[in-house]
């Protein structure tokens, strides 16, 4: 069964094609805040590249953040979208949970920065993936500052596909972003 990863969280667009729990492709792509001219095409272009029709998927897994207002929702929108219309099985991951295991499930202070400070997460226990707090530059310095923090795990999606293979598929229409702080327009 084929199977495809969506993470559009941060600054890059990017598709992991796996089959059977071993990764097949990975793409990734610079979007430079151009997700929505980006994602598409690229993922065209990766089904194409394998002679995979879209209802050829088994399931999606979709990050839903926290991380770029726009980019998360692009790629919710299409997991969403792809998930409804084929009736393809789908489930959801947060950043969070993608950096702590792929660093082995190590418990610590997981952070994900983002362009004008960071989503952090206390992890004491694996209930803890969900509990993310997100902090201005000023006080992420403050309070983190000198401490020991995860901040570049190598993301290691063999590992984020066995994870995933335990989590249960949810409806299309409750795959929502995981938004943690407040928009810059609502300021």
């Amino acid at each position: 069964m084929y199977s495809l990863l969506i993470d559009t969280h941060d600054t890059k667009v990017s598709f992991v094609l796996y089959k059977d729990m071993k990764v097949l492709s990975f793409k990734d792509f610079e979007s430079n805040m151009r997700h929505s001219e980006i994602a598409m095409p690229s993922l065209i272009d990766l089904l194409t590249e394998f002679k995979i029709n879209p209802e050829d998927l088994g399931e999606i897994l979709v990050n839903i953040g926290p991380g770029s207002f726009t980019g998360v929702r692009i790629g919710v929108v299409i997991a969403k979208t792809m998930a409804y219309t084929l009736n393809i099985p789908i489930k959801m991951i947060n950043s969070i949970e993608m950096l702590f295991y792929s660093n082995d499930s190590k418990l610590g202070v997981y952070v994900s920065k983002e362009k004008n400070g960071y989503f952090v997460c206390e992890i004491n226990s694996i209930t803890d993936v969900d509990n993310i707090k997100y902090y201005s530059s000023k006080e992420y310095d403050e309070k983190y500052m000198g401490k020991d923090v995860y901040n570049d795990v190598l993301i290691d999606f063999e590992k984020i596909i066995k994870y995933a293979s335990s989590k249960e598929y949810v409806n299309p229409h409750l795959v929502n972003p995981l938004y943690i702080k407040q928009i810059e327009v609502l300021k």
